[in-house]
């Protein structure tokens, strides 16, 4: 999981473009695990958004297996926060995906 979170830090900080499009900052609860993501133009204190989720949940979201959407609304997905925000979790998840493809494949099996 600590390489899951790894590659979510390095794709919002490789990606300038996306704090322009997302601008905010998300906490992901991922089981007993959580990461902050600030991909705000400001730095915040505060998340704006808050996800809940499984570990199982979030690799079938990066697998293709199951959109946030669909993982919402089959209640495996839960959300705090600005709505708005939670509509735009796609532009996290494909930035996380590019950034675990360029990974070694062992780390991409792990998904």
């Amino acid at each position: 999981m600590d390489e899951l979170f790894a590659a979510m830090q390095q794709s919002v900080a490789a990606d300038p473009q996306l704090k322009g499009k997302f601008n905010a900052c998300v906490e992901f609860q991922v089981d007993d695990q959580s990461i902050t993501l600030d991909v705000a133009t400001n730095p915040k204190t505060t998340p704006d958004l808050v996800v809940t989720t499984s570990l199982a949940t979030l690799q079938q979201i990066l697998n293709k297996k199951l959109t946030p959407q669909q993982a919402f609304m089959q209640g495996k997905l839960k959300i705090k926060g600005n709505m708005g925000l939670a509509m735009k979790l796609t532009l996290i998840v494909n930035a996380t995906r590019k950034e675990l493809q360029k990974k070694e494949p062992s780390l991409r099996s792990k998904l």
